[in-house]
């Protein structure tokens, strides 16, 4: 797969709490966005996708999905107890979303409203559901995606790494090859675009490599002063199915 990575630092913010980790070699991207107090969000983005990583790199006798899901419960653990042993990062979580790719397949997983989408010069669509309050809401049609995007509750996350002792982290898994491309990106982004709408104008419009550096502009016209992380991936022409 080719790849296209881009992280800004949202307006006004000391530091950047969002990360991401690619290792092409190993066929592994990952955004995570951190939440915390001060540094906090910053330590655990930074522990969830460094973790994962080492993880995976480090137990290859296992299937891919049990070694996926061990290496999500891996850096929840390293996170939920960092934060129950240093007052500086009591009560901080991340986000996590990746895509990781072994032999014919591609396992994508996320914790949090870090989101994945697939999309081409026609469509899009999200991979992932927000595990969010509003996210939530949406998917019991009690509020509408238009609604959404401005909701005052939007950041609530029902889920996230490090929180709690134990996490589900939600899994899908593709055959290759994609046609199209693959987005990952944290909320700086998502919750601020009608992202469906969007990446197909934006695809249709500008270069691969210019994709991401127009969609960050267009969410900060739109308000977004959040820290904004993406990756973008793509590969040849050819089919996709969803187990």
């Amino acid at each position: 797969m080719e790849y296209a990575t881009l992280t800004v630092r949202g307006k006004g913010r000391a530091n950047n709490e969002d990360c991401l980790r690619v290792l092409p070699e190993a066929g592994l991207f990952m955004v995570a966005d951190g939440m915390g107090g001060h540094l906090a969000g910053e330590v655990a983005s930074k522990i969830a996708v460094e973790a994962i990583s080492d993880y995976l790199l480090q137990n290859q006798s296992q299937t891919p999905e049990t070694r996926l899901r061990s290496a999500i419960a891996y850096a929840n653990g390293k996170i939920y107890v960092d934060s129950q042993h240093r007052e500086e990062h009591c009560n901080m979580g991340s986000t996590i979303a990746l895509v990781w790719q072994q032999q014919e397949r591609v396992y994508l997983a996320h914790i949090g409203d870090s989101r994945i989408y697939h999309f081409n010069q026609g469509q899009a669509r999200q991979l992932t559901n927000d595990h969010s309050l509003v996210g939530q809401m949406l998917r019991n049609g009690t509020i509408t995606p238009n609604e959404a995007i401005n909701h005052p509750k939007k950041n609530v996350l029902t889920r996230a790494l490090g929180v709690e002792a134990n996490v589900q982290p939600d899994l899908r898994i593709f055959e290759l090859p994609l046609p199209g491309f693959l987005l990952l990106c944290t909320d700086g982004l998502s919750s601020y675009l009608p992202m469906t709408t969007v990446l197909p104008q934006v695809a249709a419009k500008v270069r691969s490599e210019q994709i991401l550096p127009v969609l960050a502009e267009l969410a900060k016209e739109a308000g977004s002063q959040d820290d904004i992380t993406c990756i973008l991936l793509w590969q040849g022409k050819g089919g996709v199915t969803n187990e």
